[in-house]
């Protein structure tokens, strides 16, 4: 080997040499850099922690947005309280108005040109559509005594066909002085929809009889009588007993035959339901009659009703839907060149809907409790129930989201503190050919 290489093999081992050292430097660097992170971890950590407070938290633009959802909130609580008071049925009753006006607006483009007039187990088209009453709240029994006071009164008055046939000349025991709406299926607000409408369509009433005990068993009675009203539709009294078979039968040749007559039954049975859903007797639980007697149903209805769920699953679906909307736009005007991550981003969006909700519907269990104090036992129905199963839920969800990207940002941050900066090593050549 000439002196040239071996002076060149000797630069080659010495530049190899220093590189070596200098990686080994930079490798001992980086060991101490990760030890003084072990041991600040704690400091660090709090500062990350700190840090996702800072990035989390209220500024005045989303207090804007606080302050907005629990204005919508306090309004969905008012409105629906407003809308679902109880009332006398009646003229004074503002929903059943604004209800019946509904419905003589929607009725009123049905044809009512029919020619046939009522007759057993038939109401004319320009009955349903014309008037706001339903057969199945008729009460009185259609006796002679009955007979001869409608004829006293003054004015005309006629029907469409011959009674005589029709007359009981005992009271019907049908309510047992229970209101009518809990021995009537008519008032059922699911069972309804098939036996209220084809009451409707067939001017009947079918009635639960307190159920019997055969054998172990409550077997639910249940008649169905003819309702006569006067050729102008007033005056309904209770006839003698029909066929609930026949009835039904009756019903599915009107819906074959005559759809329209079918489709404005049913508005009418719906609207009705509603009408009489946040009355002092309200509505029953579906089914109720079936399985209890007519008085413990009108009990339990006193205390908790059908409307009572509907105001609930109601006022849920606004409050989750006010939820969405301020959600949606804060989320939208996120300025995306501050830095801050869209799932950090959205912490703050939660915590707006989460502050909102507990504000709004803690307000108003303060505003109730307070009247309820004072005597007024009436406003626990004004409880906001639908906004606190929506806290509930929010609390749950929100609170898990919120620990889980706190975690992935503490943890996360920490983490990158100790992997660093990749390491570039210098390379090393050994072979100088």
């Amino acid at each position: 080997m000439s002196l040239e290489d071996l002076q060149k093999k000797r630069k080659l081992i010495k530049d190899n040499s220093d590189k070596t050292f200098r990686n080994i430097e930079k490798i001992a660097d980086e060991s101490f850099r990760v030890a003084n992170v072990a041991r600040d971890s704690e400091i660090l950590l709090n500062g990350l922690d700190d840090e996702f407070e800072k990035q989390t938290g209220l500024d005045r633009k989303d207090v804007s947005f606080l302050f907005a959802a629990i204005g919508l909130q306090l309004l969905r609580i008012t409105i629906i309280n407003e809308l679902t008071k109880t009332e006398p049925a009646g003229k004074k009753n503002a929903l059943e108005e604004k209800l019946h006006e509904f419905q003589n607006k929607v009725l009123s483009k049905f044809d009512i040109n029919d020619s046939i007039e009522n007759k057993p187990y038939y109401a004319s088209m320009s009955q349903i559509v014309s008037t706001s009453g339903v057969p199945y709240d008729a009460q009185e029994t259609l006796t002679a005594e009955a007979l001869e006071k409608k004829k006293s009164r003054k004015g005309p008055i006629s029907w469409d066909f011959d009674l005589d046939e029709y007359i009981n000349d005992q009271k019907l025991p049908l309510f047992k002085g229970a209101n009518h709406r809990f021995s009537t299926l008519g008032h059922d607000p699911l069972i309804g929809l098939v036996i209220g409408t084809a009451n409707i369509l067939t001017n009947t009433i079918t009635c639960v009889k307190s159920p019997i005990n055969v054998m172990g068993l409550e077997i639910p009675i249940i008649t169905t009588n003819h309702v006569i009203f006067t050729s102008d539709y007033k005056h309904p009294l209770i006839g003698i007993y029909g066929s609930s078979t026949v009835m039904l039968s009756k019903m599915v040749e009107r819906i074959i035959n005559e759809p329209s007559a079918f489709v404005a039954a049913i508005i009418k049975q719906i609207i009705h339901i509603g009408t009489d859903m946040f009355t002092p007797c309200g509505i029953q639980f579906p089914g109720a009659n079936l399985i209890m007697s007519n008085s413990n149903v009108e009990k339990i209805t006193k205390q908790i009703g059908w409307g009572d769920i509907v105001k609930v699953g109601v006022s849920a679906k606004i409050a989750s839907l006010i939820n969405l909307v301020i959600s949606t736009l804060h989320t939208l005007v996120h300025d995306l060149s501050d830095g801050v991550l869209p799932e950090v981003y959205n912490v703050k969006t939660r915590k707006i809907l989460l502050y909102s909700n507990a504000i709004a519907t803690g307000s108003n269990a303060i505003w109730v409790g307070t009247n309820v104090i004072a005597g007024d036992k009436t406003q626990i129905k004004n409880l906001d129930i639908a906004g606190l199963f929506v806290l509930l839920k929010r609390l749950r969800s929100d609170t898990e989201y919120i620990s889980k990207i706190k975690e992935e940002f503490v943890i996360g941050g920490f983490n990158k503190m100790i992997q660093g900066e990749p390491l570039e090593f210098e390379e090393t050549i050994w072979n100088n050919t």
